[in-house]
């Protein structure tokens, strides 16, 4: 039953996404003075780059970047072989591991990934939190592969938050989001623990801010996060 289940969301997930994220209507917001304006069709920004966005705003960004040969990391677990499936079905060039899970291996095809021109998404906080806590793994890619980090955050106007870590948000059909992408953020290391950890507050921080500019765009607020 459950590899008859298994196939069944890998077979029918994919069309049924495409189909609400097309309900959907998204909304830029300015990073800097919070003013809107229509989002056109996704475009690269640089070359390469490193999309870094919490873990809570997956399904939103998944499903915008949709069919741009993003590489992105799924853990190396039982609901990660699923949701594998069913997102290189939607575009995108996997990278398998996590924080918890073939960390190591996941890092480097991450960086090989960008060598390739592929642009670069990672949920910074996931794939089991604590929620809104960046862990290094962004800032030691970008590092490596010498792509900068764009913070990038999508705030529906109309979803419902699930009952999980990070409050997971699935927007309703023909939700209005509200999408906001930072300035690239360089980064420069020395290496040193303390200096990736002043890095990852920086990019926590803007992450923060632009959750704010874009909570006000939609006149709604989610509830903090907490931790797992």
């Amino acid at each position: 039953m459950r590899n008859w289940t298994s196939g069944s969301a890998v077979l029918v997930g994919p069309p049924v996404l495409r189909a609400l994220a097309r309900s959907w209507r998204f909304t830029e917001v300015n990073p800097a003075d919070g003013s809107r304006g229509p989002l056109g069709p996704p475009v690269r920004r640089v070359v390469q780059e490193l999309y870094a966005l919490w873990h809570q705003q997956l399904l939103m960004l998944t499903l915008r970047h949709r069919d741009q040969d993003t590489a992105v990391m799924i853990s190396r677990s039982r609901d990660g072989d699923v949701a594998s499936r069913i997102v290189e079905r939607l575009g995108f060039r996997i990278v398998r591991g996590s924080s918890s899970r073939g960390g190591a291996v996941g890092l480097r095809e991450m960086i090989e990934a960008a060598g390739e021109g592929h642009p670069l998404a990672l949920t910074v906080d996931g794939p089991r939190g604590p929620a809104r806590k960046c862990k290094p793994g962004a800032v030691l890619i970008a590092t490596r592969a010498d792509v900068p980090i764009i913070p990038t955050v999508a705030i529906p106007v109309r979803a419902r938050a699930l009952n999980s870590w990070d409050r997971f948000l699935l927007p309703a059909p023909g939700s209005k989001i509200f999408i906001s992408y930072g300035e690239p953020i360089r980064i420069r290391t020395d290496g040193s623990a303390e200096d990736l950890a002043m890095w990852q507050r920086r990019v926590e921080a803007e992450l923060e801010r632009l959750v704010r500019v874009c909570e006000a765009a939609a006149g709604t607020s989610w509830p903090r996060m907490r931790d797992r």
